[in-house]
């Protein structure tokens, strides 16, 4: 009889601890060979003939605090109803060629995994935070989308094989802040005015297509000395949506053109929720007595939802809505994109860390500058594992760092609603904190009327509830003293 993989249990736990636990017993790829290591290094005596020279465009990265990987930079001049935008996307596809060293490494790996502390990337480091990265003040090699808009429609494209060098590495925050305090004697804040003004157009332009507005609150690890672990709420400012519109074109736009002109490649398809969740959905609204009668099969109805739930400041139940969504996933077909209401859509914007992306760069080049009809279809069943993967590592971290925060929350009382109804019990999403648990029938509940009749409990219904288990090994927790609020609580 197999032997069930155990996750190795942490005495005195840091958040190194619990990220080095989760990359040993997910058996992830870490570090180079010395022939690769030493295959790349070599890589910074690579010319070329085919980049042209854009280093006067006062291109800007904006990114995390802790990036180094900066795959794109961004420029634009807003003009009335004239806009122009550049978007550089390192050139990974000029260092990395089909079926080299480090191709056939990034292939295995399909993508860079991100923890709260670390990176294991994709390629090795000499081309991830060096060669390829768009660092401040150096020459990169990137590939170069020059986009005309004309009262906030596309008139024309451009691809460019450029050298760039971009002038400041941003975080987002310091974005936001150049433009919020509107110094014209900062240097660049003509270059951050131009960037949120584009961004108005684009912003504008995705509610007119209707494109899902999802908010939800997000929180990240934060450490004292590792030790102390804690949860705060991520704050939501308006350069992580700048970046994500001007991304969203270029994938746009990567995708139509290789789509109309027949190319194979790799799409990002996103279909409309299976009928089977909507349903649930409507059980939900019927239940708050919200005046929506969508049958959520558009993405009119989802926004219309969302505006509703604001308005009676129920909002978290945009939880609900986000888990009624078909998962995202690469395919050699175009299906388009449901949540971002479009047509095309493919993953270009970050070779670096996505070997998706690094696909759709070389069948790009291919057609767009050498005129290469490709015959071949890139295997995706891989990369949609990977990326799987990545993410079910990304959210067990988080579950088990949240496990030792809510260590001292052993006694408090939590309000949440139900997300899942199951014969064996209720899943519980916490209201406020980021969290989940298990509430098991004829065991946890704090009576025995509501032990015998457990079918009473319904998706979306508030109740209040305790934390009674918490597993720290897997992030897993019990909890148990559930109370139903009542109606009025969801008022």
């Amino acid at each position: 009889m197999k032997r069930k993989k155990q996750r190795k249990k942490i005495k005195e736990v840091t958040l190194s601890d619990i990220v080095e636990n989760e990359i040993k017993f997910n058996g992830l790829r870490q570090g180079f060979s010395k022939a690769l290591n030493k295959f790349s290094k070599n890589l910074k005596y690579k010319n070329s003939i085919h980049h042209s020279d854009l280093t006067n465009i006062p291109f800007v990265t904006i990114d995390g605090e802790d990036s180094k990987d900066f795959d794109d930079a961004v420029w634009s001049e807003c003009n009335k109803k004239k806009t122009k935008i550049m978007i550089a996307i390192a050139d990974v596809s000029f260092y990395v060629e089909k079926g080299d060293l480090i191709d056939i490494e990034a292939k295995k790996r399909g993508n860079s995994f991100y923890f709260p502390n670390k990176v294991i990337p994709m390629l090795p480091e000499e081309l991830s935070n060096n060669l390829c990265s768009l660092v401040p003040k150096k020459k990169r090699k990137s590939v170069v989308l020059e986009i005309d808009l004309d009262d906030g429609k596309v008139k024309k494209f451009k691809f460019y094989r450029a050298v760039i060098k971009s002038i400041a590495r941003l975080t987002y925050q310091e974005a936001e802040n150049i433009f919020l305090e509107k110094n014209k004697n900062n240097k660049l804040f003509s270059i951050v005015l131009n960037l949120f003004n584009t961004f108005k157009v684009l912003r504008e332009n995705s509610k007119k297509r209707n494109k899902i507005s999802f908010d939800p609150d997000e929180y990240i690890i934060q450490t004292n000395n590792e030790k102390n672990i804690n949860l705060i709420k991520k704050k939501k400012l308006e350069s992580y949506k700048l970046i994500e519109e001007f991304m969203v074109l270029a994938n746009t736009i990567v995708g139509h053109y290789l789509k109309s002109n027949n190319i194979k490649s790799v799409f990002r398809n996103h279909e409309k929720p299976p009928s089977e969740k909507t349903r649930i959905l409507k059980e939900i609204i019927s239940q708050y007595n919200l005046n929506h009668s969508g049958l959520f099969n558009s993405q009119c109805d989802f926004n219309k939802i969302i505006e509703i739930l604001k308005e009676n400041k129920i909002s978290f139940l945009n939880d609900m809505l986000l888990r009624s969504q078909s998962k995202a996933f690469y395919g050699t077909e175009n299906k388009g994109h449901f949540g971002l209401s479009l047509d095309y859509y493919v993953h270009f914007t970050s070779p670096i860390r996505r070997y998706s992306d690094l696909v759709v760069h070389r069948d790009l080049i291919d057609s767009y500058f050498f005129k290469k009809k490709n015959s071949r279809i890139e295997f995706v069943d891989h990369l949609n594992t990977q990326e799987k993967k990545a993410d079910s590592i990304e959210r067990t971290i988080f579950d088990v760092a949240s496990s030792y925060h809510l260590k001292k929350f052993r006694n408090h009382e939590f309000k949440g609603f139900i997300d899942s109804v199951e014969n064996f019990g209720i899943f519980i999403k916490a209201i406020n904190f980021p969290f989940s648990g298990l509430a098991r029938y004829n065991k946890t509940f704090s009576r025995k009327y509501e032990e015998k009749h457990e079918n009473q409990y319904k998706l979306g219904e508030i109740v209040k509830f305790k934390i009674k288990k918490i597993n720290n090994r897997n992030g897993k927790i019990l909890l148990f003293k559930v109370k139903k609020l009542g109606d009025d609580a969801k008022k």
